[in-house]
């Protein structure tokens, strides 16, 4: 049985918060880390300066821009879910400026994981200088302790 809500007004005020702006870059690195991760070998053969790229780059894009410094609420966190979203190709050697912001925070009671909080960002990349829209990726990650785990058939 839940106590008391773990979304007070102190995790709430974090909704809407953004990390700094930035600059990342379409690199063969960045390939390399996202093909090994989804497809567990390099990409083959790596795009020259100015080609289209695959779009799971944004994978590593997303990770090496400045992050969101979420409140820890619980012991435990685990990635829910990854959405992308493209308005055109990534190009191999370009630069996109990059903004993370915290979207929104939930909570759930029950559940296999008992009581948790669920955190929603939304990152965006654009073109620098004229802010069009590239990419957007939106990443849930849920926090919760294993110690309130159950092991029954509830979710």
């Amino acid at each position: 049985m839940v106590d008391q809500s773990l979304l007070t007004d102190d995790v709430r005020a974090h909704i809407g918060r953004t990390a700094p702006r930035g600059i990342t870059r379409v690199t063969p690195q960045a390939l390399l880390r996202s093909s090994d991760t989804y497809f567990g070998k390099p990409w083959e053969p790596v795009p020259g300066n100015g080609e289209p790229v695959p779009g799971i780059v944004i994978a590593a894009l997303e990770t090496e821009s400045a992050g969101l410094d979420l409140p820890t609420v619980m012991p435990n966190s685990l990635l829910i879910s990854n959405e992308w979203q493209f308005e055109r190709r990534l190009r191999m050697g370009e630069d996109l400026e990059v903004q993370s912001r915290l979207a929104d925070i939930s909570e759930r009671f029950g559940g296999r994981f008992g009581q948790s909080l669920y955190f929603r960002t939304e990152v965006e990349f654009t073109e620098p200088g004229s802010g069009a829209v590239v990419a957007r990726t939106v990443q849930t990650m849920m926090q919760y302790d294993a110690a309130n785990e159950s092991r029954g058939d509830d979710e």
